[in-house]
């Protein structure tokens, strides 16, 4: 049943039902940076209806999925629950990484990497793929934001990435099979305005574990 779910996640990713930037390629690419250890307990926050909760699965990974729609996750499946980003239900110190795809802009960011650095062990990671700005239009945060977001919140060793092709083949596929700009699915996907946006990867840890690594530095990549 497990893979049967995955299977059609997959298949919903290519045909565009599953609208979310970068499918599992993305989620792929993450977990390869973060190097999490096997059956590692994850939580993916703004889970929907549970697909990479199914994938983290798949994988051997402890997944569970946290997400404020009651109705996508009565889809998700018995390891997800209807919850609050900002008041987390789980114990302090209690997981070794978090997911937010393209979840994380929606909320009160200082307040959800708050909840984020309270249930993260020591060393556990912090993995975020979300919208930033090219400039200062659009009401998004541009990297420089992002990133000082994380540090005040306790992150530190950095990972950023840009993936904004990702970004615009998205917007292409749903032109191409729905006839839609990526605008029109605002209320799924949370883009504004595409020609201000990129896209990014980030990886925090929750102690310092390379100090070489600064701000400034990945500014600079």
């Amino acid at each position: 049943m497990q893979t049967d779910k995955l299977a059609n996640d997959t298949e919903a990713f290519a045909s565009g039902e599953i609208c979310r930037v970068g499918g599992f390629a993305l989620t792929r690419r993450a977990l390869e940076l973060s190097s999490f250890a096997p059956a590692a307990h994850l939580a993916d926050i703004g889970c929907g209806k549970g697909a990479t909760v199914r994938y983290l699965r798949a994988l051997g990974f402890e997944a569970c999925g946290l997400d404020c729609d009651a109705a996508a996750i009565r889809q998700a499946g018995p390891f997800c629950q209807t919850g609050d980003a900002l008041s987390l239900p789980y114990a302090a110190a209690s997981l070794d990484g978090l997911l937010y795809e393209c979840s994380l802009s929606r909320m009160a960011v200082p307040q959800a990497l708050a909840e984020a650095w309270r249930v993260l062990k020591p060393n556990g990671k912090i993995v975020v793929s979300d919208l930033y700005a090219q400039d200062d239009s659009g009401g998004l945060l541009n990297q420089s934001q992002w990133l000082e977001l994380f540090v005040k919140a306790g992150f530190s060793c950095l990972i950023f990435e840009d993936h904004s092709r990702v970004l615009k083949e998205l917007a292409a596929q749903l032109l191409w099979q729905h006839g839609r700009s990526l605008e029109e699915f605002h209320d799924d996907v949370f883009v504004p305005k595409v020609s201000h946006c990129s896209y990014f990867l980030l990886i925090g840890y929750h102690k310092c574990l390379n100090p070489e690594i600064t701000e400034k530095e990945l500014l600079k990549s």
